[in-house]
């Protein structure tokens, strides 16, 4: 992926994360309590984002790689 497409990616996991994390919150509020695999799927939703952030600083690299 180049750095522009891990960027893309970043911000769409971390659109994803804050409607998940309002649906949890929502869930907290109504019923006290969440599934723990909800959790789970939140806490790896932003850990790919970051990554996907991360990645998209670095430079592009090409397939003309001096030794």
């Amino acid at each position: 992926m180049t750095p522009e497409q891990h960027a893309t990616r970043a911000e769409e996991l971390a659109a994803e994360a804050e409607q998940v994390y309002g649906e949890l919150r929502h869930d907290i509020e109504t019923a006290g309590n969440v599934d723990q695999t909800v959790w789970d799927f939140l806490d790896t939703t932003v850990r790919l984002g970051q990554l996907h952030a991360t990645l998209s600083l670095r430079p592009s690299v090409t397939g003309d790689r001096q030794p």
